[in-house]
């Protein structure tokens, strides 16, 4: 097939996948909660006065209903912590709404096989060096509203939820990287379009949704916290020295963040991993849809036959994405506490004239 009408099948791919996949284009929403849990609990240690501010916060969300069906019956702090958890899944449970951001969720770098054709490195030249996706800018975006003191607050809570996942997606490291060879000419969309045995379920699963899936498969408010406290007693603040700095005031910090995630992936995460193409790039793009459709909704894949991991891939992918999701909690604490001054305050405009004389009130 043209490498050009396998490029846009992969497009389609990833546009099916995002729309309806809860957790393509980011950990799950296992991972996106554990982070969320791990930067609750700082942001109480640190600064308790600021979790009913967040709590308020929440309140004015210009989508507010997902957030009231997370608290349940919950009371008091629980029922803020259970809104602050939702926060970080939230543009996945958004799905076909205004607040849907395709392009959000990745910046995705290029690695280039020996074996990769011409066109191929054709494909990549024209990205200029470039990553594909706008996670960085959508991550300046939301973190500047969050500390514009000029914000509204449905704004503020808006861009918390955005900064709060995307985060957590910049840590994932097929977030940050596509594949070009011989066998995916035309890229493989963040591994989403290679199939490997899933070592849990036996199955052909993609590689994308592996690594989503492989820190914790159970969304539940308990799992999640058993998680929580698993992962910072194995890895506590002061197994990351790159947290000692400050992101407020630091200009490339999300993308330094990607990057950490990107040389995962160009140093072992893609090698080794014999992933086969998926079959539907020789059918009709309905026909893609419907297949991809089927694979997540009822866990037949277009694959029918996937090779297993390389030995000690699952135990070091596993170990990999824990100290990435931890990390990651902890970081979303950190901008938060940055934060947190416009964040319990919110400034009007200033009452320049009197009010007869203010015309457009």
């Amino acid at each position: 097939m043209n490498y050009r009408i396998q490029l846009a099948f992969r497009t389609l791919t990833i546009c099916v996948l995002t729309a309806f996949g809860s957790g393509v284009f980011a950990w799950d929403h296992p991972g996106h909660m554990i982070t969320a849990a791990i930067a609750f609990e700082e942001i109480e240690r640190e600064r308790p006065e600021l979790i009913e501010k967040l709590g308020l916060l929440f309140l004015k969300h210009p989508d507010p209903a997902p957030f009231w069906v997370a608290v349940g019956e919950a009371k008091g702090k629980e029922r803020v912590r259970r809104m602050f958890i939702e926060c970080s899944r939230w543009p996945d449970d958004n799905k076909f709404t205004n607040n849907d951001k395709l392009t959000w969720h990745t910046a995705r770098y290029a690695i280039v096989e020996d074996d990769a054709p011409p066109e191929a490195r054709a494909l990549v030249a024209a990205r200029a060096g470039k990553p594909v996706g706008q996670a960085l800018e959508s991550l300046a975006l939301s973190y500047g509203m969050l500390w514009n003191p000029e914000s509204s607050p449905n704004e503020r809570a808006w861009a918390l939820c955005w900064l709060m996942h995307v985060v957590g997606d910049i840590h994932q490291p097929f977030h940050a990287s596509d594949l070009f060879s011989k066998d995916f000419p035309a890229g493989n969309m963040a591994g989403s379009t290679g199939y490997v045995r899933d070592p849990v379920s036996g199955v052909p699963i993609p590689l994308h949704i592996l690594w989503d899936s492989n820190a914790l498969r159970d969304p539940s408010l308990k799992a999640v916290d058993r998680a929580r406290q698993t992962l910072t007693k194995k890895y506590p603040r002061s197994h990351f020295p790159e947290l000692s700095a400050n992101p407020h005031d630091d200009p490339k910090v999300f993308e330094n963040w990607l990057r950490e995630s990107y040389q995962v992936a160009l140093k072992w995460a893609f090698r080794g991993v014999k992933a086969v193409p998926d079959t539907t790039k020789y059918r009709n793009s309905d026909e893609v849809v419907a297949s991809i459709v089927n694979f997540i909704l009822n866990g037949v894949s277009p694959v029918k036959e996937a090779p297993e991991l390389p030995d000690g891939y699952w135990d070091r992918a596993r170990g990999t994405a824990e100290q990435r999701i931890t990390l990651a909690g902890y970081r979303i604490a950190d901008l938060v506490l940055a934060a947190a001054a416009t964040i319990e305050t919110h400034r009007n405009p200033p009452e320049i004239l009197p009010d007869e004389q203010q015309g457009w009130r």
